[in-house]
């Protein structure tokens, strides 16, 4: 009885921190797909998604509407996210784009 209880637990340790120890790669893959973009006018939007289709740019969420900032999501396989904030910051549209860093804080 005694071995059956602590391999019970063993197993049960083992597939917890297994369980804890694994990555959500989706989960990191979205985070780097997006880059905030602030624009000289909110009517641009649909006209900066259709300039930059090729990329599948697209509003994910608005940041600051007084400020006209916004968080879009982009095809990585498509374009790098360096490549794509050079090629935002040159549109007319665009008054300031960067990439969006995820920050964890520390204790």
């Amino acid at each position: 009885m005694k071995k059956s209880t602590i391999y019970s637990w063993t197993v049960l340790l083992v597939m917890a921190v297994f369980i804890s120890c694994k990555s959500n790669d989706s989960v990191q893959n979205s985070e780097k797909n997006t880059v905030i973009v602030q624009l000289h006018d909110s009517d641009a939007v649909g006209s900066l998604e259709e300039q930059h289709e090729t990329y599948n740019l697209k509003k994910e969420k608005v940041l600051s509407r007084p400020m006209q900032i916004f968080l879009f999501t982009f095809d990585s396989e498509k374009i790098k996210n360096t490549e794509l904030v050079e090629l935002l910051k040159q549109s007319d549209l665009v008054k300031e784009a960067q990439l969006n860093r995820n920050v964890t804080l520390r204790n």
